[in-house]
């Protein structure tokens, strides 16, 4: 095996692809492993000067399925999430108790992985402690189950792999002269020696940046000086709107987006994305997902969590329970109990217990789990038989309401295959090791923010494991703390040909000192660079629209209401149709209101598609079939109220106004309306000998009509006189300047909530 040393930016990669190209001319193969995210990269380095016939890139995990293939030595798969599941499984076997959470699972099965990573059985670990024993009794139990369930995990077919290529007794794929291996900071003991050994078949070629363990350099590669720029913002969001105008800059100069690169830690990244659309740059997240982060996982994982703490947000995934989700949000509850009472309260308490019943698995879990995801429309395809599978996993360690939060952590732990568009990538510390850019940005460069993590086990403590380089006379695990910050910095410094490091001087939380390995010296303040944002063009002078008089059409009286609120925001919402979906209750009145009158065929159907109030509808039929419903009045007339039901019995005529389920104060409703007291006015005024009195409701829906005021309104009902007075006042005075066409805007608290906030602080904002 010939090993290729020099530290980051030193060739390495270069000099690599000049020995697989001379293979490759010479009509063999090549097999490249590197990270998996360095395929792509590898691909366009190796065919910038044409294309290229035998060059296979792939991760050691791939290497190892191609020789068992050409072996006929592979088992079915132990995916990542089912080997979470046994572990589940191994630990409610041995230790003989109730079940165990997912996290707990999910700690011991990274504690398995790194063993078998290392090689080590379980009796070889040591067990100096009770929490060590345990692992080494989950570990043995794990695998007995994997054993006879006739799987191999990851590690298996890396152990699989070494014990075939060891032998001796192996065929290679046709052609095959040359393994490369590139991109890694450091290999394991047992990674060496699987490649010691195809070198005694094939030329294998390794990179490191460090010579370590008992390996020997054949080739030494000089370091070289990156061109490095550092710059000091004073703030996080004054470093990110600097960073991506300079990529703006660079694609106006026609740079290519593969060129180009930016590396922030994952804490930070959502920022530069949301201020990427502003500016228009083509920022690509590169950090791989999980199911749990695809529009399906993120949908069945709200109903999952429901039952257990619903918020708003899960609410809101649930088209039933849309009315109740809004609700929440306003009021800001979250919680079985709040939501409970609160369901009770609106009157949906049918409706949401409907659902809790629902999310309850039964018995049979994977009939439950079927029987979900076939209500759910949105989940189908290849993507419902994912995660299907996952519930099946699930099913074999949980059941009752514990299989839930066990199908939602597998979904979790399914990583998606990474096929990100092309662009400039937004890169982890990570993502950006073993591939190189003509320009990279390294954002937020303060000391703690670039780290490996490094951290001790809870199994095996520091004093159990053994120097990485020793490793390779004897078995054991490696310690945990090896100064690794220090290579990935070096690295970091190097992944472009021009780096540019920025870092803010202080955020909302404290100064910040900048990281001494990534800033050497004084920084400079960042230099000038063009707007690359429309929000950042001009002199300072906003635009500001002509907000000249238009043609408004007609209005009923409580739409002036809404147009006396803000004359803009009830043109363009007009004009736009920009409406939130009307609620079931008011799809309830509508209906009734197109029908007018009610009959038993009429009252069937209604019950029929509003399920919900079919006991309301039955309960008042009586009441419900002597009204009128959908009223427009007057009937003759510009300016007209509408009215959701009334009724005329001798003279007293009663007005109807529905509400949302749940409790309402009838006079406090109806201070916040114009149409029933203007309306009562106008019927008194106007039509004295027809109408003696007027009484007004208000019904909410599922409830009990309450009536506004104690006695009916007549004209010598003197405060409630005062008040119709004043509201025909109001009307009219708006009524004219409706009539004028004035769409002004009118600024103020309101614009909190305002959907078109964004179009009026382009014309007004006061």
């Amino acid at each position: 095996m010939k090993l290729l040393v020099g530290p980051p930016a030193s060739g390495k990669t270069t000099r690599l692809l000049e020995r697989a190209q001379e293979t490759l001319a010479q009509r063999k193969r090549v097999w490249w492993i590197g990270l998996p995210h360095q395929r792509a990269y590898v691909y366009r380095r190796a065919t910038e000067r044409g294309g290229v016939i035998g060059l296979e890139v792939m991760s050691f995990q791939r290497a190892y399925y191609r020789l068992l293939t050409s072996n006929y030595g592979l088992k079915p798969i132990l995916t990542g999430s089912g080997r979470v599941a046994l572990v589940g499984e191994a630990l409610r076997d041995s230790e003989d108790r109730a079940l165990p959470g997912p996290g707990e699972a999910r700690l011991f099965a990274r504690a398995v992985a790194e063993a078998k990573r290392f090689g080590l059985r379980p009796e070889q670990i040591p067990a100096s402690d009770f929490e060590a024993r345990r692992f080494v009794q989950v570990y043995r139990r794990y695998e007995e189950l994997k054993t006879t369930w006739g799987r191999w995990d990851y590690d298996d077919f890396r152990l699989e792999a070494l014990r075939l290529v060891e032998s001796g007794k192996y065929a290679l794929e046709d052609g095959l002269e040359l393994l490369v291996v590139d991109g890694f900071r450091e290999l394991t003991p047992v990674e060496v020696r699987f490649l010691e050994a195809l070198a005694r078949r094939i030329q294998v070629w390794v990179a490191l940046p460090e010579v370590w363990g008992n390996l020997e350099a054949s080739e030494t590669l000089p370091a070289r000086d990156p061109q490095v720029q550092t710059y000091r913002a004073p703030n996080p969001v004054s470093e990110a709107r600097w960073v991506l105008r300079s990529l703006k800059r660079d694609l106006a100069e026609g740079m290519n987006p593969l060129d180009l690169a930016v590396v922030a830690p994952e804490n930070r990244q959502a920022a530069l994305l949301t201020l990427a659309d502003e500016y228009g740059v083509p920022l690509i997240e590169q950090t791989p997902k999980t199911a749990a982060d695809t529009p399906e996982g993120r949908l069945l994982l709200s109903l999952l969590e429901l039952p257990d703490y619903p918020t708003p947000s899960k609410l809101l995934a649930v088209p039933e329970l849309l009315p109740l989700g809004r609700a929440a949000l306003e009021r800001g509850l979250a919680g079985r109990e709040p939501i409970g009472r609160l369901a009770a309260e609106l009157g949906l308490v049918d409706f949401w217990q409907g659902w809790m019943d629902r999310l309850e698995p039964g018995s049979d879990t994977l009939r439950w789990a079927r029987g979900l995801l076939d209500s759910l429309p949105q989940i189908r395809g290849a993507r419902r038989e994912l995660l299907l599978e996952r519930a099946k996993e699930a099913g074999r360690i949980a059941s009752g309401p514990a299989f839930r939060p066990w199908w939602a952590a597998l979904i979790a732990e399914t990583y998606e295959p990474a096929r990100p568009p092309g662009g400039v990538a937004l890169l982890t510390p990570t993502l950006a090791s073993g591939t190189r850019y003509k320009r990279l940005y390294l954002t937020y460069a303060v000391e703690g923010a670039y780290r490996v993590g490094e951290q001790e086990d809870y199994f095996i403590p520091e004093e159990d494991r053994i120097a990485l380089e020793a490793l390779f006379g004897r078995i054991g695990l490696p310690r945990r703390f090896q100064g690794r910050d220090r290579l990935l910095l070096a690295e970091l410094r190097t992944r472009a040909e021009e780096v540019i490091i920025t870092y803010p001087e202080a955020d909302q939380e404290r100064q910040n000192v900048p990281e001494p390995a990534l800033v050497r010296g004084r920084a400079s303040r960042l230099g000038e660079v063009p707007p690359g944002s429309a929000l950042e063009v001009g002199e300072g002078i906003p635009y500001r629209a002509k907000l000249s008089s238009l043609p408004l059409g007609n209005a009923t009286v409580e739409e002036l209401r809404y147009y006396e609120d803000c004359p803009f925001r009830f043109w363009i919402e007009r004009r736009l149709g920009t409406h939130d979906p009307p609620p079931w209750w008011r799809g309830l009145v509508r209906e009734l209101g197109q029908v007018q009158r009610l009959n038993e065929a009429r009252l069937e159907v209604l019950k029929a598609r509003f399920a919900e109030a079919a006991g309301w509808l039955e309960r008042f039929r009586e009441r419900l079939f002597a009204l009128t419903f959908g009223l427009v009045l007057p009937a003759q007339g510009e300016l007209q109220a509408r009215i959701d039901a009334g009724l005329n019995r001798g003279g007293e005529v009663s007005l109807y106004t529905f509400t949302a389920p749940g409790a309402v104060e009838p006079k406090e409703f109806l201070r916040g309306r114009w149409s029933e007291l203007w309306l009562a006015g106008y019927l008194l005024e106007r039509n004295p000998r027809q109408v003696r009195s007027v009484r007004i409701f208000v019904w909410p829906v599922l409830g009990e009509p309450m009536e506004v005021y104690e006695t009916p309104i007549t004209p010598e009902n003197k405060p409630v006189k005062r008040q119709i007075e004043h509201r025909a006042i109001k009307v009219q005075e708006v009524w004219e300047r409706f009539g004028k066409g004035d769409v002004s805007p009118n600024p103020g608290f309101r614009c909190r909530a305002c959907g078109v906030r964004d179009v009026c602080r382009e014309g007004k904002v006061g």
